[in-house]
């Protein structure tokens, strides 16, 4: 192989502020993916909109520290994405969180030099949250680009129906549905035109589907500290594998995921055992936000 395999995050940057620890942790699905990326060795960006305040600029920071590229993310005025969050027993509770940040604001319309840039990447990872909406993954699509979609875990057969013709990878939150309503999920997503659907089910073991067979892979049982980013890890260790396998090792199809599953279950348990998505934190003081966020 001559090059790494490359991933492109487009869309949400966030401060994730732990109100019991006094500390924010940078994150957001698509930021926490390029993030993870890195950490795995590949060839990472980020596409996001940063607002003009402390938060936007600790934001961007992180990810110039960590080698990734920001050199086609927006600059805008205004309040860079919060979410104020205890922790209960390892798992997240959000108490409040900015509605109108920059993200909301600012969304891309991608333009020509910009889809140039996105075509440089072998995946370009995109979520529900990110305000890109169907008919932009369509554009995207149209332009030969490969999109990996998150639909979370409040996806309606709306969404399938418009996004999975136009998706290469496609990543489903599952655990308030069972095991068979899993499998139609995916089924349905690779029929419309994914490649390859992955189901993460919680404690339960993960299920994908490529449209010949389906796979399974259990969790790596850990004790959590923190469950906050552990899907974006997920996605991003399926990714970073599955295109290395792709572009580098003689192996079959099944293989790929196979191998591709089981090291994005072992890295996820990596992540929860971090505080906040990527283990990376800053102090502040919960009380007077207005200090970093333009509230």
């Amino acid at each position: 192989m001559n090059r790494k395999p490359r991933i492109l995050g487009i869309g949400i940057a966030t401060m994730d502020i732990y109100r019991h620890q006094k500390r924010m942790y940078p994150g957001g699905n698509e930021y926490n993916v390029a993030y993870n990326a890195a950490l795995q060795g590949i060839d990472a960006g980020f596409m996001g909109i940063f607002a003009d305040d402390a938060a936007g600029r600790i934001l961007e920071k992180t990810l110039a520290d960590a080698g990734i590229d920001t050199s086609h993310s927006h600059h805008e005025k205004g309040s860079s994405g919060y979410a104020l969050v205890d922790l209960r027993d390892g798992d997240r509770i959000f108490l409040d969180w900015n509605r109108q940040g920059v993200t909301d604001l600012y969304p891309f319309t991608f333009t020509e030099e910009e889809i140039a840039y996105i075509k440089t990447f072998d995946a370009a990872c995109i979520s529900w949250g990110a305000r890109v909406g169907a008919d932009k993954i369509r554009k995207l699509a149209g332009a030969g680009i490969a999109v990996c979609y998150d639909f979370y875990d409040n996806f309606t057969q709306e969404d399938i129906e418009n996004i999975s013709p136009y998706i290469k990878y496609a990543f489903f939150s599952c655990s308030h549905i069972d095991e068979e309503e899993t499998r139609g999920v995916l089924k349905e997503c690779v029929r419309l035109g994914a490649r390859i659907a992955v189901g993460t089910r919680g404690s339960e073991p993960a299920v994908a589907y490529d449209g010949a067979r389906y796979y399974s892979q259990d969790i790596c049982k850990v004790t959590a500290v923190d469950t906050m980013g552990a899907g974006d890890s997920y996605i991003s260790a399926f990714l970073s594998n599955y295109l290395s396998a792709e572009a580098d090792e003689p192996l079959s199809a099944e293989d790929k995921i196979t191998i591709s599953l089981k090291k994005a279950a072992e890295f996820a348990a990596e992540v929860v055992v971090k505080d906040g998505s990527l283990g990376v934190g800053y102090d502040v003081d919960p009380e007077n936000l207005s200090k970093i966020i333009n509230i």
